[in-house]
């Protein structure tokens, strides 16, 4: 058992080699002087060889030497291992915190956005309540987003992040971004103006989302440390070769500005500045750190100019081409959904009352009948074949969890229906491995009506009439 522990240590492992290895050049060494010497092997040539010869004495020090040589080299490997492993525990601990902040997160969200969404669809609102609904809307996918980023900056870090570039409208996104603050700008008495370029092309081929979140973020962080005045929007080209665009975004501001030494800081994950700074209200959030992931993969390069008490200018560049496709315009502020009945019949398994009385509403809405189970051993006493069309699964329920509960109807049952997980869960990878373990497909919380429809629009097409 003692062996065992002393050989984990690097520094020990390794000391034993070099004290072995070093025994090697005294053998060596005296057995050639006794050859040479013609003298017989025996303990009485070693002593002689020993006791005449005194390079000997040097040769001998060669375990010792070579022993501690090796035992520091061990000291070093045993202080990187340790290193390593506490960069892999950071990082699971990293993975942990990010799943469960999601869930957490996303678990009342769906009460929030749900009911939110079946208040517009389901009563009928005069034009000052759709405006205010309208607004709290648009604030609890705000919410959301910050969440999102939270997600995206961890496929970013897993290489699993990609752009998805298609044929927009830049002027149009530039202008749908400086909406989202508006109020929050004329509350404080800020005025947002864009300059938009005579030379940049209103259509090109970028991916809108991506280009959005710089967008919004920087313009955030503007009104965030701007108390009056104007930020000023400037989208400007930087060079142009055949359909290949180079853009420059630049987000000024009459804001408080940064010292030299916070700028350098600004775009770390997670940073602090010293306490007056932050009492100042000069911080460093995760939105510029998503950024500074982001652009990077446009081809950009991101930074900023800023003088304390005399405001600062976020700029950004990104690599887009020129598009002669035209875009039709939707208004995305509601999507009617053509009043879909699908009449299906479908088990819910959930624990969260919540949770519950969301989905109830929207499968309703959406033509369908529901029965409860809130947990999974209730789920396998109520399921029973040619009686469901649908199963609504859980994933994180009490005592049996989702994907145990789904093994265990498909052990008992033969006929199936399709068996679609709801769960908070969004890291990279979940879907995979929740349709992996068996599910068939994936719905992320919080989910509105129109992402029900969409589901349920896939696996049962057209046939409204279904059951």
């Amino acid at each position: 058992m003692m062996r065992e522990l002393w050989f984990k240590s690097e520094a020990a492992k390794y000391t034993f080699y070099g004290i072995v290895f070093g025994l090697i050049f005294p053998i060596l060494a005296t057995s050639m002087d006794i050859n040479k010497l013609g003298l017989e092997f025996t303990w009485e040539s070693v002593i002689f060889v020993q006791q005449n010869y005194p390079v000997h004495y040097i040769i001998d020090t060669a375990p010792l030497f070579l022993g501690l040589f090796a035992m520091f080299g061990g000291r070093n490997l045993d202080k990187l291992k340790e290193k390593n492993q506490q960069i892999l525990k950071a990082s699971q601990f990293k993975h942990d915190f990010l799943a469960n902040m999601s869930h957490e997160i996303r678990t009342p969200m769906v009460g929030v956005i749900g009911m939110i969404d079946l208040l517009f669809r389901n009563t009928k609102l005069d034009g000052i309540q759709k405006e205010y609904v309208s607004t709290i809307q648009k604030s609890s996918y705000n919410l959301l987003e910050i969440l999102n980023q939270i997600l995206d900056l961890s496929k970013m870090e897993s290489g699993k992040f990609k752009l998805s570039p298609t044929t927009i409208n830049f002027k149009d996104t530039i202008h749908q971004n400086i909406d989202l603050f508006l109020a929050t700008a004329k509350a404080k008495d800020i005025d947002l103006i864009l300059t938009y370029s005579e030379e940049l092309p209103e259509n090109m081929i970028a991916d809108s989302h991506r280009l959005s979140q710089v967008i919004s973020n920087l313009i955030g962080n503007a009104i965030k440390f701007t108390d009056k005045g104007s930020i000023h929007i400037n989208a400007s080209i930087v060079s142009k070769k055949g359909d290949e665009l180079i853009i420059k975004v630049e987000v000024i501001d009459s804001g408080i500005g940064i010292t030299k030494e916070d700028q350098e800081q600004l775009f770390n994950r997670y940073s602090q500045f010293h306490e007056a700074s932050i009492h100042s209200g000069i911080g460093s959030g995760l939105g510029l750190a998503i950024c500074k992931k982001l652009v990077p993969l446009m081809q950009g390069k991101l930074g900023v100019q800023s003088q304390l008490g005399k405001g600062s200018n976020f700029w950004f560049t990104f690599e887009a081409k020129t598009s002669n496709a035209v875009i039709t315009k939707e208004d995305k502020s509601y999507v009617d959904i053509n009043n879909h009945k699908y009449n299906l019949h479908v088990l819910l398994v959930e624990d969260s009352d919540t949770n519950i009385l969301v989905s109830k509403q929207i499968l309703k809405y959406l033509g369908c009948t529901v029965d409860i189970a809130k947990n999974g051993k209730k789920a396998v006493e109520l399921f029973r074949e040619d009686t469901y069309d649908l199963i609504l699964m859980d994933i994180n329920l009490p005592g049996l969890n989702g994907v145990q509960t789904c093994d265990l109807i498909r052990k008992k049952h033969t006929k199936i229906p399709p068996i679609i997980a709801l769960t908070s869960n969004a890291l990279p990878g979940d879907a995979e491995r929740f349709i992996g373990q068996g599910l068939d497909d994936y719905i992320t919380k919080p989910f509105t009506t129109e992402i029900l429809n969409i589901k349920l629009k896939n696996w049962f097409g057209d046939h409204y009439d279904y059951h």
